[in-house]
C-alpha cells in the first residue's frame, strides 16, 4: 500500500507478508497422496500410466520400444487369510523394495492395487530385451521374505506387452499385459508370458461368459443331464451322475470345462450348485419310485462350494424336502477340494458323513496324494478316471494300475465305479476284478431326464 504526504509525494510503502511454507507443504502432500501408493510409496495407477504415456511418446520419437510388465503375486490371498492383513501389508512393502532394486535407472515400478504391480521399461531396441528383466524379477522372488521372524516363500506371475507391437496407448498395453499375466497363471504360475492376440480373444471370451452367466440361472438357461451308472454284473441301472449343461442365447451351448471354472471364481457356483442338488434329488425320488428299489444320485461338489458356511445345512434341508434317503445321495469331490487342507472342509465332510450321505473320490489317479486322502477322509466310493480305463485292454501298465486301485479300494471297504467304459472288453476285465459299477458310452451318453426315464421304463 502507498501512503502520500501533504504535497502528494510518496511518503512510504506498506507491505503485508504471509508465510506460505505450510500451505506449500500441504499442497505437496496432497499431490504426493494423489500420485503415490500410501502403503508402498510406489507410483500409483494414475502416475504409472502417465509415465507410460510419456515413455510411449519418447519411443515414438526415437523409434524404440516400451515394455510393460504386469506382475501379480501368486496365492497372496492365502497369506492375508491365514496370517492376517498386517503381515500381508508388510510383505507388500518388502515386495516393493525388492522390485525397485531390480530395475535399471529410468525404469518405473508402480502398484496398481492389491497384489498387482506394474514395471515400465523404456528405450528398448527389441521386445526380447524385456525377458532378462522378467527372469531376474522371478529369480529374485526365490529368496524367502522375512516378516516378523517368519520365512515366507512367494512367487509371482508376469505378463508382458510391448509398444508398438501390442498396442499404441497406455490403457491397451495395460489390458494386454494383464491378459498375458493370466496366461502365465494358467501355465502353472511363477513364470512370464508375452501377449498374443489369441490371449486377447481368450480374455474377450471370458468377459462375455462372465457377462452372460450373470442372471443365467434366473433366466432358466441351466439344465441337467444324467449319465447312468450300471451294475457290472447284471447291467441294471443302479443310479446316475447329474451333469450340468448351459445353453445361452448369445453363446449357444457352452462346455462345462469352460464355464464351471468361471462360476467357481465368481462365486456363482454356490446358487448354481443349489439348483443342481434340488433338481437332481427331485428326479432321483421319481426314478426310485419307478424302479421300486434303491437308486443313487451322484452330484459333484466344487472347492468353492465348501467355502459356503450353509453348504451342509442346505444339503440336509434338500434331502428332507425331497424325501429321499440320505444314503441314496452320493457327493463327488476331487483332490482339488482337499488339497488346501482347511479345517472347514474336513468338518463339512465329517458332517455329511454323519448325515449318511455317501462321499466319492472322483477322478482317482489323476492327482498326487490320493492314497493319503482315502485314509484321512470318510470316503465310501472310489471313481477311477477314464484315462486309466481307456487302455486297460491295450497297455499292461494301465491294466495293473486299475487292478491295484480296485483291490486297494475293496481293502478299505470302498465301492468302485469305473468311468469312461466304452467297450465290452473293458467291461469284462472290470468284472473279473470285482468292480461294482461302470459308466460310459458303452451304456449311454449323458441324456435328458426324459431319456433316462425311458431307459428306466424299459428295465
Amino acid at each position: 500500500m502507498t501512503i502520500l504526504d501533504e504535497t502528494g509525494e510518496i511518503e512510504l510503502f506498506l507491505f503485508t507478508l504471509k508465510d506460505v511454507t505450510e500451505h506449500k507443504r500441504d499442497e505437496e502432500l496432497i499431490k504426493h497422496q494423489a500420485t503415490f501408493d500410501a502403503l508402498t510409496n510406489l507410483p500409483n495407477r494414475f502416475l504409472a500410466l502417465d509415465r507410460l504415456s510419456q515413455l510411449i511418446n519418447e519411443a515414438h520419437r526415437d523409434t524404440k520400444r516400451v515394455a510393460i510388465l504386469f506382475l501379480d503375486l501368486d496365492d497372496f490371498k492365502k497369506i492375508n487369510d491365514t496370517l492376517g492383513h498386517d503381515i500381508g501389508d508388510k510383505l507388500l512393502i518388502e515386495v516393493a523394495v525388492r522390485l525397485r532394486s531390480d530395475l535399471r535407472n529410468g525404469d518405473t515400478v508402480g502398484r496398481l492395487g492389491g497384489d498387482e504391480f506394474i514395471i515400465l521399461l523404456g528405450g528398448l531396441d527389441d521386445a526380447a530385451d524385456a525377458s532378462p528383466i522378467a527372469e531376474n524379477l522371478l529369480n529374485h522372488f526365490k529368496d524367502a521374505f522375512i516378516i516378523e521372524n517368519r520365512e515366507l516363500i512367494l512367487t509371482s506371475s508376469v505378463g508382458i506387452a510391448v509398444y508398438p507391437d501390442d498396442g499404441d496407448n497406455s490403457s491397451q498395453l495395460l489390458r494386454n499385459a494383464d491378459s498375458a499375466m493370466y496366461h502365465s497363471k494358467k501355465l502353472g504360475r511363477n513364470t512370464y508370458s508375452y501377449f498374443t492376440e489369441a490371449m486377447n480373444q481368450e480374455v474377450s471370451r471370458r468377459l462375455t461368459l462372465e457377462e452372460q452367466m450373470h442372471g443365467a440361472l434366473e433366466r432358466g438357461e441351466f439344465r441337467l443331464c444324467y449319465q447312468p451308472q450300471v451294475n457290472v454284473t447284471n447291467r441294471r441301472i443302479s443310479g446316475v451322475e447329474a451333469l450340468l449343461r448351459w445353453n445361452n442365447p448369445v453363446l449357444g451351448d457352452v462346455s462345462p470345462d469352460e464355464f464351471i471354472s468361471i462360476a467357481e471364481q465368481t462365486g456363482q457356483i454356490v446358487p448354481i450348485g443349489q439348483f443342481v442338488l434340488t433338481e437332481a434329488l427331485t428326479m432321483a425320488v421319481r426314478w426310485q419310485a419307478m424302479l421300486e428299489r434303491s437308486f443313487t444320485m451322484a452330484v459333484n461338489l466344487s472347492p468353492r462350494q465348501f467355502r459356503d458356511p450353509n453348504l451342509v445345512a442346505f444339503i440336509e434341508q434338500a434331502i428332507e424336502k425331497s424325501g429321499i434317503s440320505s444314503e441314496n445321495l452320493e457327493l463327488e469331490i476331487t483332490e482339488g477340494v482337499l488339497i488346501s487342507g482347511y479345517d472347514y472342509i474336513e468338518d463339512a465332510l465329517a458332517s455329511l458323513s454323519d448325515l449318511g450321505v455317501n462321499i466319492a473320490m472322483d477322478d482317482f489317479g489323476t492327482g498326487y496324494s490320493s492314497l493319503s486322502y482315502l485314509r484321512s477322509y470318510p470316503f465310501n466310493v472310489l471313481k477311477i478316471d477314464r484315462s486309466f480305463i481307456n487302455d486297460i485292454t491295450v497297455h499292461p501298465a494301465d491294466r495293473e494300475l486299475v487292478n491295484a486301485a480296485i483291490a486297494m479300494a475293496h481293502s478299505l471297504g470302498l465301492k468302485v465305479v469305473a468311468e469312461g467304459v466304452e467297450t465290452e472288453e473293458q467291461l469284462a476285465h472290470l468284472a473279473t476284478q470285482g468292480c461294482e459299477l461302470a459308466q460310459g458310452y458303452l451304456f449311454s451318453k449323458p441324456g435328458t431326464a426324459e431319456e433316462i426315464t425311458t431307459m428306466i421304463e424299459k428295465q
